[in-house]
C-alpha cells in the first residue's frame, strides 16, 4: 500500500502539471480562453482538477507510446516527462498557485479534506491486493514487460495472439510501473488510479445534501460506485477493462455537468471528445463514444469564422495526435491496423499475422463475448439463438440492468417520436413551444431536449455496438449502466419536477436516507471481504503478479518459456508464450529486436 501511495503521489504531480500545460495551451486557442482587453467576453475557466490530470495521464500515455515506438520505456522516458512537467510548472506557477488556493478554498471544510484522503487511501489499499485478473497473468504482465524491456517488437503477435491485442493501458503501465528503479517487482498501479480519480469525482455526490435536490449526474455517480465497489478487489490488475470503463464514467459524469450547467463554450466538449478518442485507444468498444465530438464540431462549424476555423483544424490535430502512435504501434506488433479487426487491409508487411489467424480471433472473441467456446459451432449464431442461453448467465442485478436498458431505448424512441410529431404540428424547432409539457427545462437538473437526445442516442449506440460486438458483461457493463441511469434518471427528475414542494421534499429526504444506507452496507461489505485476504505484507509492497511453473525451448538459441500446464505465466518468466512455438515462430534476424514472424 505504502509503495502504490508513493507511485500516485508521483503520478499526480507529473500528470496534473503536464495537464494543467496541455489545458492552457488548449485554452489559448479558444477565443472564450483568450479574452484580451478587445473582447468582451469572459475567458472560460476550466472548473475541473482531476481533468488537469486526466489530460495529464492522456498526454503521459501518448509519450509513452510514442517513446515506446523508439526505445523501451524506462529511466530516460522519465527523464524527459519531469523536464515536460517542471517547465509547465515553471511557466504557469503564479496561475496554478492561485487555482490550487482556490481548491483549499473549496476543500476548506475539515471534513471535505478528510473524505478525499479517505477515498485515497482506501483506493490505495484496494490497489495494493486483490484478485489478479486471469488475462493479467495471460498476456497483460507481458505486453507491459515486453514495453519495459523493448519498447515494441515487429511481429510481437505471432509469438502470443493476445500480445496483439494493443491496448494504451500498456504503455502507460509499463510508464509508471517503476521497474527502472530495479525493485523486486514490477508495480502495475494505474488501473487502481484511473479507480482513484473516478472516485474523487464521485466525491461530489456530497453536494446533493447542499443543493436540496437531485440532478442528473448524481444518478451516473452513483452507476460509477456501484462499478467501482464491484471492481474494489480486482483493480490490482492492470486489465484494460478497468481503465476503460473508469474513464468512460468519468467522460458521461463530465458530459452531464457541462449540460446541467448550461455551458455554452465549445472548449470543454473538446477536451471531452480527446479523452474519448483516447478511451478508444485503450478498448475499441468506446469507439461510439466519439460522437460527442458532434458537439464541438456543431459549435465550431456553425456561424464559422477564421478562428473557429483554427480551432477545429487544431481539434482535429489533437485527436490525430493522440490516434497515431495507436494506430503506429498496431501495425508493428500485429501488421494490422485494428487487430483482429480485418477488413482494413493496409500493409503488406513480412511480419503480419496471416489473415486468417486474425479472423479467427475475432470469430472468438465474439463467441466468448457470447457466453460460448466452441467457435466453429456458435460463431455464426443468431440473435434470437445466442441472447438467450447469454442472458440467463447473468447475475440477477446484470439481468434487471438489460431489462432497464430495453425500457430506456423504448423510452428514449417514444419520445424521439413525441418531440418530431409536436415540434411538426406546432411548426417550430427547440425548446420553447415543449417547454412546459413532457421537456421541462427550467430546473437546473434537466437537461435540455438536444441534450438528451445527444447524450442519450450516444449511450444507446455504445450499448448497442457492445451488444454486437461482443457482448462480455464486463467488456460493456459501463455502457449497460449509464444507457439505463442517463435516460431513465431523466424520466425520474421529469416525475419529481411534477411533485408539489412538500412531496419534493419528502421524496428528496427518502432518496438521500436509501444512498446512505446503501453506501453504508457496501462498505460494511467491503471491509469483510478485505478482512478474510488482508495480508499485513501488502501494507508495504503490492500484490505482484502470479508465479507458475514453466517449461524452456528455444528460437535462433534465445531461451523462450511456456506454462507447464494452462496457459497463464505471469511476468517473472520472459519471454514467454502460450505454448510451444519450436519449428512454429522465427527470428527476423539474428536479434529479438528483429521481430518475429511465422515459420515458414
Amino acid at each position: 500500500m505504502l509503495s502504490v501511495i508513493l507511485i500516485w503521489l508521483y503520478v499526480i504531480v507529473t500528470t496534473y502539471l503536464i495537464g494543467y500545460g496541455f489545458i492552457n495551451i488548449m485554452l489559448s486557442f479558444s477565443k472564450r480562453g483568450k479574452a484580451t482587453q478587445k473582447s468582451s467576453e469572459k475567458a472560460y475557466r476550466f472548473h475541473s482538477h482531476t481533468g488537469y490530470i486526466m489530460s495529464g495521464v492522456m498526454i503521459s500515455t501518448v509519450y509513452a507510446q510514442i517513446w515506446s515506438i523508439f526505445d523501451k520505456v524506462e529511466l530516460n522516458c522519465h527523464v524527459f516527462l519531469m523536464f515536460f512537467a517542471c517547465i509547465f510548472g515553471v511557466v504557469y506557477r503564479d496561475k496554478m498557485s492561485e487555482e490550487l488556493r482556490m481548491l483549499l478554498r473549496i476543500l476548506r471544510s475539515y471534513k471535505s479534506r478528510i473524505l478525499y484522503l479517505v477515498v485515497f487511501f482506501l483506493m490505495a489499499y484496494g490497489t495494493s491486493s486483490g484478485i489478479m485478473h486471469y488475462d493479467s497473468d495471460l498476456y497483460h504482465a507481458q505486453a507491459i514487460r515486453w514495453i519495459e524491456e523493448y519498447g515494441v517488437i515487429k511481429g510481437l503477435g505471432n509469438l502470443h495472439v493476445r500480445l496483439a491485442y494493443n491496448s494504451a493501458a500498456f504503455p502507460l503501465s509499463a510508464l509508471f510501473s517503476m521497474k527502472f528503479l530495479q525493485l523486486d517487482r514490477s508495480y502495475h498501479v494505474m488501473a487502481g488510479f484511473f479507480a482513484l480519480v473516478l472516485a474523487w469525482e464521485c466525491v461530489e455526490l456530497k453536494s446533493i445534501i447542499r443543493r436540496g435536490n437531485i440532478i442528473i449526474s448524481d444518478f451516473a455517480r452513483l452507476a460509477a460506485i456501484y462499478y467501482l465497489f464491484g471492481i474494489f478487489d480486482e483493480m490490482v490488475a492492470p486489465a484494460s477493462d478497468y481503465f476503460v470503463a473508469t474513464l468512460v464514467f468519468y467522460i458521461v459524469i463530465k458530459w452531464l455537468d457541462l449540460y446541467v450547467r448550461r455551458e455554452h463554450s465549445y472548449v470543454p466538449y473538446i477536451f471531452l471528445t480527446f479523452l474519448s478518442v483516447y478511451a478508444t485507444t485503450i478498448k475499441l468498444v468506446a469507439a461510439p463514444l466519439m460522437l460527442i465530438a458532434t458537439i464541438p464540431i456543431y459549435r465550431l462549424l456553425s456561424n464559422r469564422t477564421k478562428h473557429k476555423l483554427q480551432v477545429f483544424y487544431a481539434s482535429i490535430l489533437g485527436a490525430l495526435t493522440i490516434s497515431i502512435p495507436f494506430f503506429v504501434r498496431n501495425v508493428i506488433i500485429s501488421g494490422w491496423l485494428m487487430y483482429p479487426v480485418t477488413a482494413i487491409d493496409l500493409f503488406n508487411v513480412d511480419w503480419k499475422i496471416p489473415k486468417g489467424v486474425a479472423e479467427y480471433d475475432a470469430l472468438e472473441i465474439k463467441t466468448f463475448g457470447r457466453g460460448f467456446s466452441d467457435v466453429p459451432n456458435h460463431a455464426h449464431m443468431s440473435f434470437t439463438e445466442w441472447f438467450p442461453k447469454w442472458f440467463s448467465d447473468l447475475s440477477s442485478f446484470n439481468k434487471m440492468v438489460i431489462i432497464l436498458d430495453v425500457v430506456a431505448i423504448l423510452i428514449y424512441v417514444l419520445l424521439s417520436i413525441h418531440y418530431i410529431l409536436v415540434d411538426a404540428k406546432e411548426g417550430t424547432y427547440g425548446d420553447k413551444k415543449i417547454e412546459g409539457k413532457i421537456f421541462d427545462i427550467n430546473m437546473r437538473s434537466m437537461l435540455r431536449t438536444g441534450d438528451f437526445f445527444a447524450i442519450g442516442g450516444t449511450m444507446i449506440i455504445c450499448f448497442l455496438f457492445w451488444m454486437a460486438s461482443a457482448p462480455l458483461i464486463r467488456y460493456g457493463i459501463v455502457f449497460a449502466l449509464l444507457t439505463a441511469v442517463v435516460i431513465l434518471g431523466r424520466v425520474v427528475i421529469l416525475l419529481i419536477n411534477k411533485l408539489d414542494k412538500r412531496k419534493k421534499e419528502v421524496f428528496f429526504k427518502s432518496f438521500t436516507a436509501v444512498v446512505l444506507l446503501w453506501l453504508t452496507l457496501k462498505g460494511v461489505n467491503l471491509v469483510a471481504e478485505a478482512e478474510k485476504r488482508f495480508n499485513p505484507l501488502y501494507l508495504l509492497k503490492q500484490q505482484d503478479y502470479g508465479v507458475y511453473e514453466v517449461k524452456p525451448y528455444e528460437v535462433n538459441d534465445v531461451t523462450f518459456y511456456y506454462p507447464s500446464e494452462g496457459d497463464r505465466v505471469g511476468y517473472t518468466h520472459f519471454p514467454s508464450s502460450p505454448e510451444n512455438l519450436t519449428g512454429k515462430l522465427e527470428f527476423r534476424g539474428d536479434r529479438i529486436e528483429d521481430g518475429f514472424k511465422k515459420a515458414n
